[in-house]
């Protein structure tokens, strides 16, 4: 039988730390309480993630609880997990790789895909306007990040 969570409230640790709690209200169901094993949250993170293709995570948002970082299968290194509060705050993480190219299928779209064929890929659509504003953007930081190195003396 199918539950259709609605909404989802907050999520906590139990007191064992053995279990992580959730609070959620159900379509047709009402409040309910979902409790995870603390051994299959990344698991559930990472199936989570792996379907919510387009749409924006709330997080993003300020709702929802902050992910755990883990290490992937292929070993990349974790970033360390901050509490998002506030719409303002962003979780960031660096990828292993990434990739950048032209869409095929004829929607005139630039994609770049990180962490690209890992366990772990997300991927963005971008107009190539937007492309061409995101690749301005990262050259101008990537240069003032450059200019503030202190000049090695020989």
């Amino acid at each position: 039988m199918a539950i259709r969570i609605a909404a989802v409230s907050s999520a906590t640790m139990s007191d064992d730390k053995k279990e992580v709690i959730v609070q959620s209200t159900g379509k047709y169901t009402g409040a309910l309480e979902l409790r995870f094993g603390v051994d299959c949250v990344d698991d559930l993170i990472a199936a989570l993630t792996k379907v919510r293709g387009g749409a924006q995570p709330a997080v993003l948002n300020g709702g929802g609880p902050a992910e755990t970082a883990a290490p992937d299968a292929d070993g990349a290194a974790p970033v360390k997990p901050v509490a998002i509060d506030k719409a303002s705050e962003v979780r960031f993480e660096i990828p292993k790789n990434c990739t950048i190219s032209a869409d095929t299928s004829g929607r005139g779209l630039v994609l770049f895909i990180l962490n690209h064929r890992l366990d772990r890929q997300a991927g963005y659509a971008f107009s190539p306007d937007a492309a061409k504003q995101l690749a301005g953007g990262l050259i101008k930081s990537a240069d003032a990040l450059l200019a503030q190195r202190p000049i090695p003396k020989s």
